[in-house]
């Protein structure tokens, strides 16, 4: 595999065509759950923890590569490229060259990716029960380990993207419902942006909250992804209202 540099990410390689690539900021998240991981089996010796808390961050890169992966050949089915795939900090973005041309075809390129986090936590749950089952004895903790992370993190994914917050999953199926009735698709961004900027609140209130209650920081990454959720609902609502407003102004112009 080739290995480039960008600006900031590192791109891996290709799949199905498609660019692979992983932000600097990934590192952060890399760290973190390495020693999340690690400090939950103090019982195994300190080399063995931390590469199986090593094993468990990657294990979090290959399923969101995979689900933004699903967004992507969902989207070449309907004619949409992909130019890239890229995991940052907050998870990952398929970078579309387009937007898909309807409600339907919308609908369904956001409902891939966690149809696949669902699929893989399912093989994970397989891996649990088969694990405990035919697993050599000295590899079965750590089998059983890396498949429930691999269940419960997929899981995750696929739940916490059908939020009906725009950007994320649920809110561009959200987008898609509204566009379909209305017919317009940049007012049914705007509404969704706007539903989307309540949940990212909503996101950063509870999470500072629960840090509050709990002194545990680990929910401190839930408070800057609803702080990513608000902020692009704000930009895509700005927008929306930009627009609107250059073009109420055309007639007079003229």
């Amino acid at each position: 595999m080739r290995v480039t540099v960008g600006r900031h990410t590192l791109f891996l390689g290709r799949v199905s065509g498609i660019r692979i690539g992983v932000h600097v900021s990934w590192l952060v998240l890399f760290g973190f759950v390495t020693l999340m991981v690690a400090s939950g089996f103090t019982s195994l010796p300190p080399p063995a923890r931390y590469a199986l808390g090593a094993l468990c961050a990657i294990v979090l890169f290959v399923s969101v590569v995979a689900h933004e992966l699903a967004h992507a050949l969902a989207a070449r089915r309907f004619g949409v490229r992909t130019a890239s795939i890229s995991v940052f900090l907050l998870g990952g973005i398929a970078m579309l060259e387009e937007e898909p041309a309807t409600p339907r075809a919308d609908a369904l390129v956001a409902l891939a990716g966690p149809a696949m986090s669902a699929l893989i936590a399912l093989v994970g749950c397989v891996g649990l029960l088969l694990g405990g089952r035919f697993a050599p004895a000295g590899l079965r903790d750590a089998t059983l380990i890396l498949a429930a992370y691999v269940t419960l993190a997929n899981a995750a994914l696929a739940a916490f993207n059908l939020l009906p917050a725009y950007p994320m999953d649920g809110g561009r199926v959200l987008r898609a419902l509204i566009w379909r009735r209305t017919r317009d698709r940049e007012f049914a961004t705007a509404v969704a942006a706007r539903i989307g900027m309540s949940c990212g609140v909503l996101i950063v209130a509870a999470a500072v909250l629960i840090c509050a209650a709990t002194h545990e920081l680990v929910f401190g990454w839930y408070a800057l992804l609803g702080t990513f959720i608000l902020r692009a609902g704000w930009s895509h609502e700005r927008a929306f209202r930009r627009a609107r407003r250059v073009r109420a102004e055309l007639p007079a112009a003229a």
